[in-house]
């Protein structure tokens, strides 16, 4: 699910990347960011549904690195995002995600990590 984004720094009001997490025991946790798999259209319509959403503070259990926080605007974590990766990393961050696009039919508080490791399509179900 999306709890936040960071600004493209060469087109004003797109997405540069997403920031990602799912929920475990209840808690929202980090889950890495997404910057790749966006055209220039879709980084426009994603900053402008991140909008109403902006909010002063992160929704994640735990507080991030400062270098996973830089540059990060937040945002209530309604939207969720469906992406490819390669896995997972030794702290737990999807490996090499890219953006296919939101998940509308799904709740953002159904979004959990999956058990079973599939790398295919999104790493929620």
């Amino acid at each position: 699910m999306v709890a936040g984004y960071v600004p493209r720094s060469d087109s004003a009001k797109s997405v540069g990347a997403l920031v990602l997490g799912y929920y475990d025991g209840g808690k929202l946790t980090y889950a890495g960011r997404v910057g790749t798999g966006f055209t220039a259209e879709t980084a426009r319509s994603l900053w402008q549904q991140l909008q109403p959403l902006r909010c002063k503070e992160s929704a994640f259990a735990k507080p991030l690195p400062s270098i996973a926080r830089k540059g990060v605007d937040w945002t209530e974590p309604r939207l969720v995002a469906e992406v490819d990766y390669r896995g997972w990393t030794a702290d737990q961050q999807l490996r090499h995600a890219s953006f296919k696009g939101l998940r509308e039919d799904k709740e953002a508080r159904s979004v959990v990590r999956e058990a079973n490791g599939l790398k295919r399509l999104s790493p929620f179900h």
